[in-house]
């Protein structure tokens, strides 16, 4: 049994673990290298041949060329990469490239000339070269977790990044409700102007930055909502809360009397002193309603901002994340078709249902502007209302790209329904999306703010098609 690298160093009797990664592992993070402790990381040749035919990937390109400028400087500066490169995580890990060891016990049925196959064959063949030793193969990729179970080998998600799914299943719940006394109520009263609302804080409610709560006298009769400003706690009155004069909507009156989720979702979205909102809910809970209407208001009526800027991952059938395709036209005619959810707002909005003449005239002017994800490292979004839509579509380093990129007078809503992952490379545990929803949670500021919404509002057929087909 011939091997280009030998990796003799797996015959000591020390009791690390080997871990062998999937490319779709460093793929999707880059730095999973430092992830394993002090065990042996092992990388197939293999994974090396189809990185390099992903650099150009527009979705995944950067993080491809990302892992191979990683993988140079532990060669470089390793004195010997074949004896094992240091793996610079504090723990003395070792990282191998892997050739050879092919089993000659592979079962026929499965053809290596697939490189999947020919991963699962060399783990094999490193198993029975070193049977003392304990082989992981980390991939993403549930069919070949199910082929390495039913050939012996180890196996395991990657696990890093990933939230569980009662964590996922905690953000679908309805805002607080908080009862409180006669006296606090007549407290929030005492000023003649309504800005001036509000009562001191209490810790007990445990609320955070920019929170809202549903509010209840000791009745219990409801008689207005709350959101959490720094000390304060400011009411605001459900009945006239409305973005175009459009209030929170209620479809099944039957089950709900009020849809405080979207009351806190307006009230988030006019704040401008919320420079980031994250808006997660499933499809036709009026994300998007919400989003375009408030963009509209502040530009167009209070002048707040210059322009609207909508970015959207475009899942194509290539699969790539950020591709619009080579035929001829311009960025803008071949991304309508893919924002159609916008068009549709802004025909309404512009009361131009029958034709087409009100938006395109709004989208040729400039002041709304659609934009591909691709192009967000060169895009001006100084005195912009920015929209991510679909945001569980893109991976955490493009929301970090676009982040990055905002300007102090610049409003970004995020939105996206975490059940619905079109791109291959994503799941609903680590995307872009519940990236930044969890790390809003634990790092909360006073310019961040996060709404989950319940009530499907768009047609009682689409709330039959949620609630009686099953999703698996």
């Amino acid at each position: 049994m011939a091997s280009f690298i030998k990796l003799s160093v797996l015959k000591k009797t020390d009791q690390r673990a080997v871990y062998v990664l999937d490319t779709n592992v460093l793929l999707h993070d880059p730095s999973s290298l430092f992830r394993f402790e002090e065990n042996i990381v092992l990388i197939p040749l293999f994974v090396l041949d189809e990185i390099d035919s992903k650099k150009k990937d527009p979705l995944i390109g950067y993080n491809a060329r990302e892992i191979s400028y990683k993988l140079e400087q532990f060669i470089q500066r390793s004195d010997n990469p074949a004896k094992g490169m240091p793996i610079p995580n504090g723990k003395n890990g070792l990282l191998f490239f892997s050739s050879g060891y092919i089993s000659k016990n592979f079962p026929i049925e499965l053809s290596i000339s697939y490189k999947d196959n020919a991963i699962l064959s060399q783990i094999m063949g490193l198993k029975e070269a070193f049977p003392r030793r304990k082989f992981i193969f980390v991939t993403k990729d549930r069919n070949l977790r199910i082929k390495s179970g039913a050939l012996g080998i180890n196996h395991e998600d990657y696990l890093h990044d990933k939230i569980s799914e009662e964590y996922l299943a905690s953000f679908f719940q309805p805002i607080k409700e908080i009862t409180l006394e006669e006296e606090e109520i007549n407290q929030i009263f005492t000023s003649k102007t309504s800005v001036s609302w509000d009562i001191p804080y209490r810790k007990k409610w445990h609320l955070l930055e920019n929170e809202g709560v549903a509010l209840f006298d000791p009745n219990p009769q409801f008689f207005g909502l709350g959101i959490r400003k720094g000390n304060h706690l400011k009411y605001f009155d459900y009945h006239s809360t409305k973005i175009l004069d459009a209030p929170p909507k209620v479809l099944d009156d039957t089950k709900y009397k009020h849809n405080f989720e979207q009351a806190v979702c307006m009230q988030q979205a006019m704040d401008d002193s919320i420079k980031i909102q994250i808006i997660i809910g499933k499809a036709g809970t009026g994300k998007t309603h919400i989003a375009m209407a408030a963009a509209l208001e502040k530009v167009f009526k209070e002048r707040k901002y210059d322009s609207i800027k909508l970015i959207k991952p475009v899942i194509t059938k290539s699969r790539l994340g950020e591709d619009i395709g080579f035929l001829p036209g311009s960025v803008k005619r071949k991304l309508i078709p893919k924002m159609r959810p916008f068009v549709e707002k802004l025909r309404r909005f512009t009361n131009d249902s029958d034709s087409e003449e009100g938006y395109k005239k709004l989208l040729d002017s400039g002041v709304i502007e659609m934009l591909n994800l691709a192009d967000i490292r060169g895009a001006d979004l100084a005195n912009s209302f920015v929209i991510f839509d679909e945001a569980q579509n893109a991976n955490p380093f493009q929301m970090r790209t676009l982040g990055t990129r905002l300007g102090e007078e610049t409003k970004l809503i995020v939105l996206g329904d975490p059940t619905q992952i079109d791109s291959v490379y994503l799941d609903k545990y680590s995307n872009a999306l519940i990236n930044l929803y969890e790390n809003a949670l634990e790092n909360p500021k006073p310019f961040t703010a996060q709404i989950c919404l319940i009530q499907m509002v768009r047609s009682h057929t689409s709330e039959w098609f949620e609630n009686t087909i099953p999703t698996r």
